[in-house]
């Protein structure tokens, strides 16, 4: 199977770092209102354009804030750690399917984390933000590049926007409940599976 993973909340406990740099940013151009926890508990959108809206950037200083925010991430903000079993997970996984990680995040930083863990070698493809491209676009492009058909291509992600992404494009869905955004709130999305340990994903992936 492909299974495309979102990479913040699902992989990477970064909401820490995320949070920090997107205050940081916002700080730096003193427009808008300081971000908190509770907008990434709730955002519609998981993109850091849709932040921006719900923090009160104007609209044409969105592109910005956005280019702010990739700055700040090349700069060194503190280690990123990866979910409990989440290295376990995925090296049994990629023994019999294709991981592709899709994120908001830069490729850079990601492919930067999953080698600093020796989990490069599981993934088959990151396909970070700076594409431009929506979820729903990219796991399409995965799809092509893994010639992979609709039955055998899931999206995994901890917010309600990977829900909807992965639905988008008539994919499986799976919700993971350690990240970002709340259970009762994925549950409502009415996902095919909802994973409450990363070792879940094995019980589904046999």
């Amino acid at each position: 199977m492909l299974l495309n993973f979102d990479y913040d909340g699902v992989i990477a406990d970064s909401l820490g770092n995320l949070l920090n740099l997107t205050i940081k940013a916002q700080a730096s151009m003193a427009v808008g209102r300081t971000p908190t926890r509770n907008d990434f508990a709730t955002l519609e959108d998981m993109t850091f354009e849709e932040l921006a809206r719900v923090i009160e950037i104007p609209a044409d200083k969105i592109p910005t804030f956005i280019e702010t925010v990739r700055d700040l991430e090349h700069r060194p903000t503190g280690p990123t750690f990866l979910f409990p079993d989440i290295s376990t997970v995925f090296e049994k996984l990629a023994q019999d399917h294709q991981i592709v990680v899709i994120t908001a995040s830069t490729t850079e930083t990601v492919t930067q984390v999953l080698e600093e863990n020796g989990l490069s070698r599981t993934v088959a493809k990151v396909m970070g933000g700076e594409l431009g491209l929506s979820k729903a676009k990219r796991i399409a492009m995965a799809q092509a590049d893994f010639d992979s058909n609709l039955e055998n291509t899931v999206m995994i992600g901890d917010a309600i926007s990977d829900i909807r992404q992965g639905k988008l494009a008539k994919v499986k869905t799976v919700a993971v409940t350690w990240g970002f955004q709340s259970r009762a709130l994925l549950i409502a999305e009415n996902p095919d599976h909802l994973a409450d340990t990363p070792m879940d994903l094995l019980t589904f992936f046999k």
